[in-house]
């Protein structure tokens, strides 16, 4: 079975072009279609026909288009994107020294609110904390902010006062690549940062590979069948900065073919299994 891909519409633009272009290339069926034609009890027409329960599905888009397929449709994979798996809250416990952020503290954001002057005391440099929201789902932008900025920042968290978030030391951060990961293995990583801007290339050099196998063969433990691993350069070294949804995280200008291919291969036997 090959697997049908979705790609959330009004997301990429035309960066999504070339991916499906690819899928179709290989023989599979893709289209975009709007998270709305995902709603509950609704069936998307792809290439003339409904798809009904059971069939051999990707989604590709947002972390909520991915999160519509999983609670409303009953494909497989659906999509690669686990809520529990890709919150820091989890994932840090296993790949804890390989991290980034070494000096951290996770805890809800009204209580980061409230705990700003103590937060700021252990982890402030140069007058700025870093933080981001635990999960996948991201409230808002991982960043560095000064001690004034803070409760605004975090703001958004107030909506819900379980929502967690990470506060860390910030890190000087050079190069920046993804690396797609798909059953267990390194399939393709491009550059997307220099020095916290976007630089899009598809260079990925062979150290940055070997440290992402290295890392993959030091933790067993996987979020999903696929995912996207973050790496970034920082006093010297290579750091994994966080764990992706393979669903809703974009894949800037990693080798198309072959996560297509791969992804297609890792799909249809999921499907045969089930």
């Amino acid at each position: 079975m090959r697997p049908t891909w979705l790609v959330e519409a009004g997301v990429y633009g035309d960066e999504a072009t070339p991916l499906l272009r690819e899928i179709r290339r290989q023989g599979m069926t893709a289209d975009v279609v709007p998270h709305t034609a995902l709603k509950k009890r609704t069936k998307p027409s792809i290439a003339g026909r409904s798809l009904g329960s059971g069939e051999c599905v990707i989604g590709y888009g947002t972390f909520p288009f991915a999160r519509q397929i999983q609670l409303h449709h009953d494909w497989t994979p659906g999509a690669w994107c686990s809520v529990e798996n890709l919150d820091c809250g989890t994932y840090y416990a296993h790949f804890g020294r390989h991290l980034l952020n070494q000096q951290y503290e996770i805890l809800p954001g009204v209580e980061a609110i409230r705990q700003q002057d103590r937060l700021f005391d252990e982890y402030d440099r140069d007058g700025r904390v870093f933080a981001r929201p635990t999960s996948a789902h991201k409230l808002f932008v991982g960043r560095c902010i000064d001690r004034d900025s803070f409760a605004t920042a975090l703001a958004p968290t107030r909506y819900d006062p379980t929502t967690r978030v990470v506060v860390a030391t910030p890190r000087a951060i050079g190069r920046e690549w993804r690396l797609v990961v798909i059953d267990g293995v390194v399939v393709s990583g491009s550059q997307y940062a220099v020095n916290g801007e976007k630089a899009i290339t598809p260079d990925c050099p062979p150290g940055v590979r070997a440290f992402a196998e290295f890392v993959l063969a030091d933790v067993l433990w996987r979020p999903d069948p696929a995912f996207m691993l973050d790496v970034c350069e920082s006093a010297g070294r290579l750091w994994l900065v966080e764990l992706n949804s393979f669903s809703a995280s974009w894949l800037y200008q990693c080798d198309l073919p072959a996560v297509v291919s791969t992804a297609g291969e890792l799909a249809g036997r999921c499907w045969r299994e089930r």
